[in-house]
């Protein structure tokens, strides 16, 4: 019974955010800080979360339950969402290099300032 509420509530909640944010859509302060490829690559982190989530619940419904497999799922979850992560990261640190790059050197300097 809990393995169908978890596929069914994970899939409920992460699968709609992931497909919006796949396909562009953001809430209008995020589209202010954060470039459209960043959206959408979020939206593929998403994505991979919900395989992470998916993955030891879907092999105990299959019949994987011996010690190794036990083992492995776990592991591969946890290699999803670490992979999830960092696509995140990227993203975020990717935005900010962009927002510096676009920031004008005049005003790092101080040029044209009056003392």
């Amino acid at each position: 019974m809990f393995l169908w509420a978890w596929l069914i509530g994970w899939s409920a909640v992460v699968l709609p955010l992931s497909i919006a944010s796949f396909r562009g859509w953001a809430p209008r302060r995020v589209r202010s800080r954060t470039s459209p490829w960043g959206i959408r690559v979020r939206g593929v982190a998403l994505l991979v979360m919900w395989v992470g989530g998916l993955v030891v619940p879907l092999g105990r419904w299959g019949g994987l339950v011996d010690e190794e497999a036990m083992f492995l799922l776990p592991a591969v979850q946890a290699g999803l969402l670490l992979f999830a992560a960092g696509l995140i990261s990227g993203s975020q640190l990717g935005d900010r290099f962009r927002q510096r790059a676009a920031h004008p050197r005049a005003v790092d300097e101080g040029v044209g300032e009056v003392l």
